[in-house]
């Protein structure tokens, strides 16, 4: 017959695995809370980047049309000359439109910078808008520079991220 430390014995040994099983289905169900509050937080951050992108898309696209209208630039793609810095500097009218288009874009650089919109989304919302209206206005965003460094930094940043992604998706496209 077997006796009651033997048994306890028992019970000492078979406890151990059913407790190890007990940790790695505690670890499981972590895992899987983890990746569903992921999964919340990128559709979270996707509907408040298209909610966020269509609220301004009308009028950032409307600034930049007059603006470009105003300094006679056919499109994004047409060079600003010190001609057209002038202008925007002398005319209060058209600095105002170009800070507040910038002003747009520079928040949407700081929501990025917070994980509070998708770069993914923006890159390919308007991706090439940002690149190129950067570019285009790099000129004025240097001549309020010499006041503060630290004018349009993080638009400045997202537009390096967004031409790194833009390089990396050509260079994938290229290889297939």
């Amino acid at each position: 017959m077997i006796s009651l430390d033997t048994w306890g014995n028992y019970a000492d040994i078979l406890a151990v695995p059913i407790g190890i099983v007990g940790v790695l289905l505690i670890v499981r169900q972590l895992k899987l809370a983890l990746q569903e509050s992921e999964r919340e937080h990128q559709r979270r951050q996707n509907e408040m980047t298209l909610n966020a992108y269509n609220a301004v898309r009308g009028d950032l696209r409307e600034s930049v049309r007059r603006i470009r209208k105003k300094l006679e630039l056919e499109d994004m793609f047409d060079e600003f000359t010190k001609e057209h810095l002038e202008q925007v500097i002398n005319d209060k009218s058209i600095r105002y439109d170009v800070a507040r288009m910038l002003g747009f874009l520079n928040k949407f650089a700081v929501g990025i910078k917070y994980d509070v919109f998708n770069i993914d989304l923006i890159n390919d919302l308007a991706g090439t808008l940002f690149i190129e209206t950067y570019r285009q206005f790099e000129p004025y965003i240097n001549w309020v520079r010499k006041d503060s460094e630290i004018f349009y930094v993080e638009y400045e940043l997202l537009v390096e991220k967004l031409k790194d992604m833009k390089k990396y998706k050509d260079a994938e496209d290229s290889s297939l």
